[in-house]
């Protein structure tokens, strides 16, 4: 056994872990598409409002911030139908068939999180804080303590979600004001960022276990 063999496949390692634990820190949580121009037929708004023609959806948990960030892209730029608003609706373990009565009953939920174009946002009574919302061209994303959407028997990774675009010009209540669902008849998971400590230790042990699987042959 010479000192060289063992030490060839250090630099490969090491240039493998960096790798792997920065991919481990830019995880994204899963999208969720949905149709182009599938507005609903009762919607009483314009078909020119793309912007309330969703076409993707994300939502992500990270545990170690107890952060919710929410997304949607849109057909059209944020804020291009004035009276646009974004309702989001979350199953936070009791959650309800609110639109059974419209042939939808798998969009559940048993909270509801309001979103405008002009970065406003709020829970119920409670306004979200400044700076919680993000608008880039066609894209709206949010991010919320876990602290406002307390578990009502789930646990918060595991809340599902279902995003309604409205057109306020309309009856607040009417189911005439929205525009779409995404998705169109069920809610989307959460995907949970994975804890920093616990995943650097199973990609430091993969990649060991490589090396010792490696050096092992090399002595033979």
């Amino acid at each position: 056994m010479s000192f060289s063999r063992i030490h060839t496949p250090l630099p490969a390692l090491a240039s493998a872990m960096l790798l792997a634990l920065s991919l481990l820190g830019s995880a994204h949580a899963a999208t969720a598409t949905d149709p182009t121009g599938d507005f609903l037929a009762t919607f009483a708004g314009s078909h020119a409002s793309t912007d309330l023609d969703i076409v993707s959806v994300s939502a992500e948990y990270n545990p170690a911030t107890d952060i919710f960030t929410i997304s949607s892209t849109s057909a059209g730029p944020i804020g291009l139908t004035p009276t646009g608003i974004f309702v989001w609706g979350v199953n936070e373990g009791t959650g309800l068939p609110g639109f059974a009565g419209n042939d939808l009953p798998g969009v559940l939920f048993n909270q509801v999180i309001v979103l405008h174009p002009d970065g406003t946002g709020n829970i119920g009574a409670t306004a979200l804080p400044a700076g919680s919302i993000t608008v880039s061209g066609n894209t709206l994303t949010a991010t919320i303590s876990g602290a406002l959407l307390p578990s009502k028997g789930f646990a918060k990774q595991d809340y599902t979600w279902n995003l309604w675009p409205r057109d306020s010009a309309f009856a607040s209540t009417g189911f005439n004001a929205i525009s779409d669902f995404a998705p169109d008849n069920s809610n989307i998971l959460t995907t949970a960022v994975p804890e920093p400590t616990t995943s650097a230790l199973m990609v430091t042990g993969l990649l060991l276990g490589g090396l010792l699987s490696r050096t092992k042959k090399q002595q033979g």
